[in-house]
């Protein structure tokens, strides 16, 4: 690949890099790019991701400078069809079924509202 061809820093900048964030065992918080070793962090979750923007701008003109392969991020396609399946003891499975029975809804509307309120 020539010089000319090369992609540039606002190439990589503005390819969809997804960000993990979470809370920090010392206190605050993580942040990362998914595949690269990028790490950064902050007392919010707000100033963790404000860092790691800045910590990828940075990796990747070290990157270009020393002239590393930097890998793309790949994702799947997902589509959302509002349905999720999954296993559960059968124990677990008639509490659920009794506290829905109590609270006059179907177990599927007692979970979603327990995902509802626990995720957002």
């Amino acid at each position: 690949m020539t010089k000319k061809n090369k992609k540039d820093l606002n190439y990589y900048l503005n390819l969809p890099w997804q960000f993990e964030i979470g809370k920090a065992p010392e206190g605050g918080y993580y942040a990362s790019v998914v595949g690269l070793s990028c790490y950064s962090g902050g007392n919010t979750p707000e100033e963790a991701i404000s860092n790691i923007k800045v910590a990828l701008e940075v990796h990747l003109e070290g990157c270009l400078e020393d002239d590393f392969p930097i890998p793309e991020p790949s994702f799947i396609e997902m589509k959302a069809t509002g349905r999720v399946n999954f296993r559960t003891s059968k124990s677990t499975h008639l509490r659920l079924i009794k506290k829905a029975q109590e609270e006059n809804v179907s177990v599927s509307h007692l979970i979603n509202d327990a995902i509802v309120k626990t995720y957002g």
